[in-house]
């Protein structure tokens, strides 16, 4: 997808945990050169929840009905407005060599099926790892520094 602003985009990005393993999904991005969490642009048309749902799919063949959301924290409900998951965070950070930012929203997803199958155009290169494997991954720079962080964060709240 282009840009929707020069300058700043809203995205969401999504940690899949293993439905019956301690390992996480990641996926080989093609455009940044190593692995990493899935996610995508939240299109003008979209709300982030619809944006998890399109690229979750995309990416990764999950539907609505293979995962569910992990909520870290939740405010009041039912107050009359569309209720969206609360993501774990709000985060921005530059994205590429040029002087433009992604501001994210991520979730942690615990899939129902340990099945993998992104659609045509997707990155094909996804599996599930363990938190050593990616600690090594991450010593290797095929893994970024803030994704290893994110990851062993979630093995040490989330994990059994």
């Amino acid at each position: 997808m282009p840009h929707v602003n020069e300058l700043y985009d809203f995205t969401v990005s999504f940690f899949v945990i293993h439905p019956t393993e301690n390992k996480i999904c990641l996926h080989y991005h093609k455009k940044l050169g190593f692995w990493n969490n899935l996610g995508g642009h939240i299109e003008l048309d979209e709300d982030p929840l619809e944006t998890l749902e399109k690229e979750l799919y995309e990416e990764s063949g999950l539907k609505p009905e293979n995962y569910t959301i992990i909520e870290t924290h939740q405010g009041p409900s039912g107050i009359g407005v569309k209720e969206l998951p609360n993501p774990f965070g709000l985060h921005m950070y530059k994205y590429g060599d040029k002087n433009h930012w992604h501001i994210d929203m991520p979730y942690i997803i615990k899939s129902k099926t340990a099945v993998l199958q992104p659609l045509e155009g997707e990155s094909q290169q996804i599996d599930w790892f363990d938190i050593p494997a990616i600690q090594d991954m991450s010593k290797n720079k095929q893994v970024d520094p803030s994704t290893l962080k994110i990851c062993e964060w979630i093995a040490d709240k989330h994990f059994d």
